[in-house]
């Protein structure tokens, strides 16, 4: 049986030495009594009623017969694996990564192009992938960047970028990240460890359509959805206009009335200049969490730049990313927003602090150091109703932050208007991005508070805690022994189960239960 395992050790990883194997076999010798003891003997509270007779039968069915054999050959070949080399071989060609400029926001096309080339110059730690569409019919990609060669579980984090329009910023750091991680694995110790140990989910951009919109109309906001914003039948005929032709929308202002009208043309002759935009909902008050809270912001208006949409989830990019989420088990999400300089944290429909507010509170406090931004609870500035990260936490027991990571209060700009007391007020674009010369800078700035998330995520984890509470108990082993057998499309598939992330909930997944079986950690 012994040579039987060994030979089942690749040759380049063949490092274990006399006395690895009598500690490694030892080791196994209790895993596969605990193993046992749980899954053979009944060592359950049958009080809890969660593995009925009829499938524990079956259970023992499936697992008695060579059962010692199939753990130490497995866990003998992940811990030989684990003592070889972590970093895979890799063939340099970065042609186009290489030579990304950071001192311009790149477009749609050109965002796809980098992250194909990421997928295609490194399979050995990237995979690009569809989650969906945009209202324009764009794929919304997501990077999934980690060691492939070890697929030992390991926490999952998620990065979204360019939920609105008007903030391209977020879309470049996201982007940046992106590279940064894979263009300096094997060569950055940090940056290595990190893909190691853990699984990145980078969406760059989850509204795409927004890149060609914001070049017309640096204003908007929201998403690409038709909408008809004056209720005249028609959608989206009548958006404001770059009147002057100076590159820039503004509005024209009365000091004593206030708001007169967009600059641009009455396109649809209702005498009203700019009154349909091209698009479209608030991606961020779509959320399927407190959708229909009573809060500051978050409007059943479709002119109002904070239009929360028709129902939860009504558009293409929200369902993507809800998708995603509930496909894997993401223990920390940020997603990043400009128009302020704060890192926030649920809940955004309340002021009421939320059960982990201890928690939340003493991570934002340390990423906020490593930026130099302030930070607070969402609701503290003003209250909103369906917003991502209250869905992530309140919906998915995700610790889920909001990076706002640029403000310039003093872009705006006044021209005289056509009468006295008016005038033309433009800078919105500036006011969210910094200039081209300052986007290096700006994005390099967050980059430690997402490795301090990622390394807090390494330390907090603890492999076959399914139930998240920092302990390794018969509760997670009734989890999954009460679905073992189940793949991908069953009734009780439950994808947060699958440790080993292969679409089936089996013996490999049992056995890293087990072997951390009476573990914790400190939360």
């Amino acid at each position: 049986m012994i040579i039987v395992i060994i030979n089942e050790i690749p040759e380049k990883n063949k490092r274990l030495n006399k006395i690895a194997l009598f500690f490694t076999f030892y080791q196994l010798e209790k895993v596969t009594k605990t193993l046992l003891n749980i899954i053979l003997y009944n060592v359950v509270d049958r009080s809890l009623n969660k593995v009925v007779s009829r499938k524990y039968d079956m259970i023992v069915m499936r697992l008695k017969h060579s059962i010692i054999l199939f753990i130490c050959s497995q866990v003998l070949c992940l811990i030989a694996t684990a003592s070889g080399s972590m970093v895979p071989e890799r063939v340099e060609n970065q042609s186009l990564l290489g030579s990304i400029s950071w001192d311009k926001y790149h477009n749609y096309t050109e965002i796809e192009e980098i992250l194909l080339e990421i997928n295609s110059t490194y399979p050995e730690i990237a995979d690009v992938f569809s989650v969906g569409k945009s209202w324009q019919n764009k794929t919304i990609y997501c990077l999934r960047l980690t060691n492939e060669s070890d697929n030992y579980p390991k926490p999952a984090i998620l990065l979204v970028g360019y939920h609105h329009t008007r903030e391209p910023i977020t879309a470049e750091l996201a982007l940046y990240f992106s590279v940064q991680l894979a263009t300096n694995y094997g060569k950055n110790e940090t940056i290595t460890r990190m893909l190691n140990k853990t699984e990145l989910y980078i969406i760059v951009a989850l509204n795409p359509d927004g890149f060609e919109t914001v070049e017309q109309n640096d204003w908007q906001r929201k998403n690409s959805h038709p909408t008809d914003e004056d209720q005249d039948g028609l959608f989206d005929e009548d958006p404001p206009e770059d009147e002057d032709g100076d590159g820039k929308v503004e509005y024209l202002w009365d000091y004593h009335t206030g708001f007169v009208r967009w600059e641009g043309w009455d396109n649809d002759g209702d005498g009203v200049n700019g009154e349909d935009w091209i698009g479209g909902v608030d991606l961020n008050r779509n959320y399927g969490y407190q959708w229909n809270a009573s809060t500051q912001s978050g409007s059943q208006n479709p002119e109002d730049e904070d239009y929360k949409g028709t129902a939860p989830f009504s558009e293409p990019e929200t369902r993507a990313l809800r998708d995603l989420v509930m496909q894997y088990d993401f223990r920390y999400a940020v997603s990043l927003h400009s128009g302020a300089d704060v890192i926030l944290y649920p809940w955004g429909y309340t002021t009421d602090p939320a059960p982990d507010h201890e928690k939340y509170q003493s991570l934002a406090v340390n990423m906020s150091a490593l930026v130099n931004s302030s930070y607070q609870q969402s609701g503290e500035m003003y209250t909103t109703s369906g917003v991502w990260d209250d869905w992530m936490y309140g919906n998915q027991s995700v610790f889920a932050f909001t990076f706002e990571i640029f403000r310039n209060s003093s872009a705006w700009t006044y021209e005289p208007g056509p009468d006295p007391y008016t005038t033309w007020v433009g800078g919105v674009f500036e006011y969210f991005n910094p200039l081209t010369q300052h986007i290096l800078a700006n994005i390099q700035r967050w980059v430690p508070a997402l490795f301090y998330l990622i390394e807090t995520a390494i330390e907090e984890y603890l492999p076959g805690d399914v139930n998240h509470d920092y302990k390794v108990d018969i509760y997670d082993v009734v989890s999954l022994t009460s679905i073992y057998g189940s793949c991908v499309g069953d009734p009780d598939w439950n994808p947060k189960l699958d440790l080993r992330r292969d679409g089936r909930i089996d013996i490999f997944d049992v056995v890293i239960v087990t072997s951390n079986y009476g573990r914790s950690i400190k939360a």
